[in-house]
């Protein structure tokens, strides 16, 4: 029996329709396995892939990271942080492995600080062992730690390899992606 006046309006069937369809794909989903990040490959503009989205999907990669090495001096770390343009840079060992991270208002700090800033070495005045997380982690989770860190930046690592970063996620990149 229908909900509606006189039995005509087609309340109670349709919602019984819905629900018999709502438990026939959820049935299915688990059959096959379908999980979220699988629906997150098919329906990439949807609102539930922009939540998906992960740190891997959004980090800067490849020449984009400001990697510096531990004996540079802060003249040309200026001049790297500056052409670069992300605020930060990452301090890398002889191999490859991630021992310190530099931001621009640590360079402000330290240069009111030290008279001879030019000729200072990054390893003197680097903060060691940056914050690093999974390529796999969620931009929001990496968004929410940023903001309870006060933070812009985080290295990225893949696995469980936390000393070697593979790229930098940065907070405007994820707000540019609407996460929130």
């Amino acid at each position: 029996k229908e909900a509606g006046p006189e039995n005509i309006v087609p309340t109670s069937s349709t919602s019984a329709q819905l629900a018999l369809g709502d438990a026939i794909a959820i049935s299915c989903m688990r059959e096959k396995n379908f999980t979220k990040f699988d629906f997150k490959k098919i329906h990439p503009g949807g609102n539930l892939s922009v939540r998906l989205k992960t740190v891997g999907d959004l980090m800067i990669i490849g020449n984009k990271i400001p990697f510096v090495r531990e004996n540079m001096n802060m003249k040309k770390a200026l001049d790297v942080i500056n052409n670069k343009k992300l605020g930060v840079l990452i301090i890398k060992q002889k191999n490859g492995n991630t021992s310190g991270i530099i931001t621009d208002g640590d360079l402000k700090r330290i240069a009111r600080k030290y008279s001879k800033f030019d000729g200072l070495k990054i390893s003197q005045v680097m903060k060691k062992n940056p914050l690093s997380i999974s390529k796999d982690t969620l931009a929001a989770n990496a968004l929410s730690i940023m903001n309870s860190k006060k933070i812009t930046s985080l290295c990225v690592h893949k696995d469980k390899n936390t000393k070697k970063t593979i790229g930098l996620i940065h907070m405007h990149d994820i707000l540019r992606s609407n996460i929130n």
